[in-house]
C-alpha cells in the first residue's frame, strides 16, 4: 500500500526567524511525517511568486494528500491560487508574521502542533474572492492598511513590534482618500474587504466575517479626530470593532471602487501597485478546500 504523500513548500524569508532554522524545520517535518506513515517532500522558495510556479509544476505529477505552505499569509496565497476551484486540499504550517488566516481557522501556530493538526485535522471548504482577478483569501484593501503594508514590506526586521512601530509613525502624516464606491463618492481613512475576520497578528478588522457564508465584509474607517486612534487601535486588537460614527459595516457579494489616481492594494498583507483607476472585488463562494 502506497503512504500518502504531502508537499511541503517552504518559503525561508517568512517571519522573523524561519529563514534561520530551515534545516531544523525540515527534520521535524520529515520526522512527524514518518510517525504518520506519510512522505514528505520539501521544496523551497527563491523569490516571490516562485510557490505558485512550484504548485503548477508538483500538482499533477501524484495525488497529494495535501499542498502545505510553510509560511505566512503570502505564501500561503501563492500557493492556494492555483488551487482554486480544484479538489487538491492546502495545509497551513504558520510560521509567518501575521499569520491570519491560520488564526481566523484556528490553527496552531507552533511548528509541532500545527504539524499534528495537519495529519489529524479535517478539510473544510472556504470562500476565496478577487481584487482585479488577484486571488486573496484573508483580506485585501487600499488606504492606510496598503500604505502601511507597502512601507513594512521595506523593513530588515519583519515582525509585530516593527509592523506596530512602522504603523505608528506613518498615522501621523497619512491622509484619508477620496474612493467612489459602487458609484458614491466616499471619504475613507481605509477600505478592507474581509473573508477571513483579521489582517493577522489577532487585528481584527470585521470580528463577524466568515469563510463559508459567500459574503465578504466591507469595512469603511471613515476620517476620525487623531485622538480616536488609541480607540480604533484597541477595538482592533480585542476584537471589539463595530459599527460606529467612525466604521461602516456591509456585506457584500461584489463591489468597483474607482479612484483619481491608481491606488496601492494589499492582498493577504502583500502590497502591490495598481496600474488602473477601476478596482472590482468579488467573492468566489466555496472554492477552496482546506486543512484544519
Amino acid at each position: 500500500m502506497n503512504k500518502p504523500s504531502y508537499l511541503f513548500i517552504l518559503n525561508p524569508n517568512s517571519g522573523t526567524s524561519i529563514g534561520k532554522h530551515v534545516g531544523e524545520v525540515q527534520k521535524t517535518i520529515e520526522l512527524f511525517a514518518q510517525k504518520n506513515g506519510a512522505e514528505a517532500q520539501i521544496l523551497f522558495t527563491e523569490e516571490r511568486a516562485h510557490a505558485t510556479t512550484l504548485v503548477k509544476e508538483n500538482l499533477g505529477l501524484q495525488p497529494w494528500k495535501a499542498i502545505v505552505a510553510v509560511g505566512g499569509d503570502g505564501t500561503v496565497n501563492e500557493i492556494a491560487q492555483p488551487l482554486v476551484d480544484t479538489d487538491q486540499p492546502i495545509g497551513i504550517i504558520p510560521l509567518g508574521s501575521g499569520n491570519g488566516l491560520a488564526r481566523h481557522l484556528g490553527i496552531p501556530l507552533t511548528l509541532e502542533a500545527s504539524l499534528k493538526r495537519l495529519f489529524e485535522g479535517k478539510i473544510i471548504t472556504i470562500d476565496s474572492a478577487q481584487i482585479n482577478d488577484i486571488p486573496f483569501f484573508c483580506t485585501a484593501g487600499m488606504g492606510f492598511d496598503a500604505y502601511v503594508g507597502h512601507l513594512f514590506s521595506q523593513q530588515n526586521q519583519r515582525g509585530l513590534a516593527t509592523y506596530i512601530n512602522v504603523s505608528f509613525q506613518s498615522y501621523w502624516r497619512y491622509k484619508p482618500q477620496s474612493f467612489k464606491l459602487n458609484g458614491v463618492e466616499t471619504n475613507a481613512f481605509s477600505l478592507s474587504f474581509a473573508n477571513a475576520g483579521q489582517f493577522g497578528n489577532n487585528a481584527w478588522v470585521a470580528p463577524q466575517a466568515s469563510l463559508q457564508d459567500g459574503l465578504l465584509d466591507l469595512c469603511v474607517i471613515k476620517p476620525f479626530p487623531k485622538w480616536y486612534g488609541t480607540s480604533l487601535a484597541y477595538q482592533l486588537f480585542t476584537k471589539q470593532m463595530k459599527a460606529s460614527r467612525y466604521i461602516d459595516y456591509q456585506h457584500m457579494t461584489e463591489a468597483v471602487i474607482e479612484t483619481q489616481a491608481p491606488p496601492m492594494i494589499h492582498y493577504d498583507g502583500e502590497p502591490f501597485q495598481l496600474d488602473t483607476t477601476r478596482i472590482e472585488v468579488k467573492i468566489k463562494p466555496q472554492s477552496l478546500r482546506v486543512i484544519v
